[in-house]
């Protein structure tokens, strides 16, 4: 009631330190007045992430409730692995994995869980600038501290992690992951956008969207419409005059991306090729190998702020907190309201709703989320 807190306990964090010299000048009248407050203004997205105060007071209270969830999550994550068999190729003999001794935290960058805050994060801390080289945010910038197969070490007797020669030991291993359906959508509403559309067009996007739609036109047009939708996509590079022209009953501009369902086709194509290389849509459990790889540490982008705060302060970041949320790209932006991701994915057939039950089986079964919307 008075909000004096007693110092002590086993516990010697950066952020508890830190909060209990702030709680002491406080006055909170009532936890549950806190909570009201942080639920409201969390729902109505205007928690304000430019002054950390009212944050570091709702970590440092829920600090126990964090720290037993995270310990609960661990324990489901090790029993999955216990009862799990599967079967594991790194792509290019190379593990998502990063280390950085210096801080002595390894990390997994499960993309579009908050991923390029991280890696932009690391790149400006680690990677030295250029004064003629606009540098670039790509994982390749940290490519010598990506840990691979050929520096796997022996496994001691007994012993189920996975340890590597350039990386210590000792370093805490991290992740955020966030559900796979959000992600899916989340991917999909940015591979619309015309600067990934121009990116993906090669690698899977064209090939799914003729799969499709090629059965639509006929055959004498089949390349020529092709070419015009290669033609606008090779515009949208750069966008340099006006956009070219292209025949009105071409379906590749019905629309000129994607679709979900076809993305979903694109999956299953790569999966049953064992071409499934795309960190976008890739589980989690496999992009990281977290039953062989062990990750200490894994948060819920649901379940950000506090959850990143729990991160930072375990992670000797504590400091830096602020800064992983005042980015413009921050992950709190990109949220896709889970309505939205429900709608598209029942509207899927029903082979393609088996196929993404299964491929995420694992990831459903490590963290609890839910495989159909909620009554």
């Amino acid at each position: 009631d008075t909000g004096e807190v007693e110092e002590g306990g086993e516990y010697d964090g950066q952020g508890r330190k830190y909060l209990s010299l702030i709680i002491k000048e406080t006055k909170i009248r009532s936890i549950d007045k806190l909570d009201d407050m942080f639920n409201m203004e969390k729902v109505a997205g205007t928690i304000d992430l430019h002054n950390t105060s009212f944050l570091d007071l709702y970590y440092y209270y829920n600090y126990e409730v964090i720290e037993e969830r995270m310990e609960r999550r661990k324990e489901r994550v090790q029993s999955t692995c216990r009862d799990t068999r599967y079967k594991y190729h790194p792509q290019q003999y190379c593990h998502n994995l990063y280390q950085f001794n210096e801080l002595g935290i390894t990390w997994c960058p499960v993309f579009k869980g908050g991923s390029t805050t991280w890696r932009n994060y690391f790149i400006e801390r680690f990677v030295p600038s250029h004064p003629d080289d606009k540098r670039s945010y790509e994982l390749n910038h940290l490519q010598q501290r990506q840990l691979k197969t050929g520096q796997k070490q022996n496994k001691p007797s007994g012993s189920v992690r996975q340890e590597y020669k350039i990386e210590n030991g000792q370093n805490t291993r991290f992740t955020v992951i966030r559900h796979p359906y959000s992600r899916l959508v989340s991917h999909y509403k940015s591979v619309r956008k015309p600067n990934e559309v121009h990116m993906f067009r090669g690698f899977w996007m064209l090939a799914a969207m003729e799969r499709a739609r090629a059965h639509q036109i006929p055959r004498e047009k089949r390349a020529p419409y092709k070419q015009e939708y290669n033609t606008y996509v090779d515009w949208l590079k750069d966008q340099n005059g006006d956009p070219p022209t292209h025949s009105e009953d071409n379906p590749y501009f019905d629309p000129p991306h994607t679709k979900f369902p076809e993305m979903v086709d694109a999956m299953m194509w790569a999966r049953k090729k064992g071409n499934d290389w795309d960190g976008h849509w890739k589980p989690a459990s496999e992009f990281c190998n977290i039953c062989s790889n062990q990750i200490h540490l894994i948060a819920l982008l649901e379940e950000e702020p506090l959850e990143l705060w729990y991160l930072t302060d375990r992670l000797g970041l504590w400091e830096d907190r602020a800064t992983f949320l005042n980015r413009e790209n921050r992950s709190e932006r990109k949220a896709t309201e889970m309505r939205e991701v429900w709608d598209l994915i029942e509207a899927l057939s029903p082979d393609k709703k088996q196929f993404l039950d299964r491929t995420f089986d694992i990831d459903f079964r490590m963290t609890g989320y839910d495989r159909q919307r909620p009554s």
